[in-house]
């Protein structure tokens, strides 16, 4: 059936040449019989001239088919799914041609009655047909769906409720789906055609994906939505300019239901992502202060009613979580959480410019800003800056101006640490300036790799040699002796 399937204008010179041969030999086929008596060969002139015939039927039938579906069906279907039709039809097509020229060779060719041929052919067809009638009735609920075309290969469609799969194929009897979990479904193309199922990759290949959360009832409904958009941002495998969005569903005995919809490209990703996004909300509420409520009983033994304070931040529990204190001990964490100032960054406004000096520095509490390079803030994006994460801390430990700009890609709050606040620190224990600058190339090198969109291949020892020069030039920027 390959032979037959393949409707290139190349592939009917074979059958017309043929044809054409053919059809000159049966017009001198009584030279050719008087030839073949002459040479006294032990074969029937009229058996090889029937041969002849019959070959010549079928040629023409071979020709006839592909001039059919090359004329006909294949435009028809063009216009109708924008694409050829099916193997499954084209194969039909040509069975059917081919069965019925078996019955005129039988009655033109040998001269037989095709009558009681016919009628024993359609008892033996119905005694067959109900038989297979399942098979008879998968056969052409394929064609339908080949022709009608409601999935394609590669779609993901769900059958039932919790049963997402991907078509891997789709032939006369059934169709094979491949499972997240990643087992084969077979599904008889009569089962399929005859149930609702649901196509997601139409129209287009993205699919909405959701994520609930309960929070407390005291949350600011603002506050958590800029959290969970932090999250949302932070992760990675999502769509870039999908309108992902979170929204409140209903309020139940534990708190506030959120739902964060989020779009992706790849639906076998699915799960992976929503992991990557759970770890970025428990991270980034975790980092806010804010804990996921659990069944409790409240009892209330005072009268006051005053509004709770929507934002309960400890700055001390706040800096020790941050990876670049590390270094610090605790009381110099206290001496750092008392001069810390909070700062809020509406989204899409700047942090730092390029070029500017620098007095402060922030550790991001909520949301995500952005960090680019040039003087449009919208371009050149070499990373961002999330819950957790310090932003300004080169330019206020070394004296450097800025070298980017820092812009809020939603709302940010933060706590900023002046220079002259951190200068006492450093040179009461001028060691703190070896561990800030192990911090700060690890940092130096994500952000080139970053940049460069490749992955970090530093060696330990450059990385080293970077932390001593950054240790060495904080030192030297305070003009304090650093202790070995």
């Amino acid at each position: 059936m390959s032979e037959l399937r393949n409707n290139s204008p190349s592939s009917l010179i074979t059958p017309v040449v043929m044809f054409l041969s053919l059809f000159v030999v049966v017009e001198h086929i009584a030279v050719l019989q008087s030839s073949l008596g002459t040479v006294g060969l032990p074969v029937s002139p009229e058996i090889v001239s029937k041969v002849v015939k019959t070959l010549m039927w079928f040629t023409g039938a071979v020709l006839t088919s592909r001039l059919l579906v090359k004329l006909l069906i294949n435009p028809f279907s063009r216009k109708r799914t924008g694409q050829d039709a099916p193997s499954i039809l084209v194969n039909s097509v040509y069975a059917s041609i081919l069965i019925i020229t078996g019955f005129m060779a039988v009655h033109f060719v040998f001269g037989r009655p095709i009558g009681a041929l016919m009628a024993t052919s359609g008892l033996v067809t119905l005694i067959i047909g109900l038989a297979i009638r399942d098979m008879i009735a998968d056969f052409f609920s394929g064609l339908a769906l080949n022709f009608e075309r409601p999935y394609s290969i590669g779609d993901w469609i769900e059958l039932e409720p919790g049963l997402v799969a991907k078509v891997t194929e789709l032939n006369w009897r059934s169709t094979r789906l491949l499972t997240l979990s990643e087992r084969t479904v077979i599904v008889p193309n009569n089962n399929f055609a005859a149930r609702q199922f649901v196509n997601y990759s139409l129209p287009k290949r993205s699919y909405r994906e959701s994520l609930d959360i309960t929070l407390n009832f005291t949350s600011d409904p603002e506050r958590i939505e800029n959290i969970l958009q932090s999250a949302i941002q932070a992760t990675a495998g999502l769509i870039s300019d999908a309108s992902h969005n979170v929204r409140i569903m209903k309020f139940t005995e534990r708190g506030v239901l959120y739902q964060i919809r989020f779009w992706i490209d790849d639906l076998s990703s699915r799960v992976g992502i929503r992991h990557k996004l759970a770890v970025n909300v428990l991270k980034y509420l975790s980092q806010a202060g804010i804990s996921i409520p659990y069944s409790q009983q409240e009892i209330l033994l005072t009268r006051d009613r005053r509004a709770r304070q929507e934002r309960r931040i400890d700055p001390k529990r706040l800096l020790s979580r941050i990876d670049w204190l590390e270094p610090l001990q605790d009381h110099e964490l206290s001496q750092l959480a008392e001069v810390a100032e909070p700062a809020d960054f509406a989204k899409g406004s700047p942090i730092f410019l390029e070029g500017e000096e620098g007095e402060i520095l922030y550790f991001v509490v909520e949301g995500v800003a952005v960090v680019t390079t040039g003087t449009n803030g919208s371009s050149n994006v070499v990373g961002k800056i999330t819950p957790g994460q310090a932003v300004g801390e080169m330019s206020v430990l070394t004296g450097t101006p800025r070298r980017a700009n820092v812009f809020a890609e939603t709302d940010v709050h933060a706590l900023g640490i002046h220079r002259d606040d951190l200068e006492p620190l450093l040179r009461a224990r001028p060691e703190i300036a070896v561990g800030l600058g192990n911090t700060m190339a690890s940092r130096v090198k994500d952000m080139r790799a970053q940049q460069d969109n490749q992955n970090s291949g530093a060696s330990d020892s450059d990385d080293t040699s970077l932390a001593k020069q950054l240790a060495s030039r904080i030192t030297s920027f305070f003009g304090i002796g650093q202790t070995h």
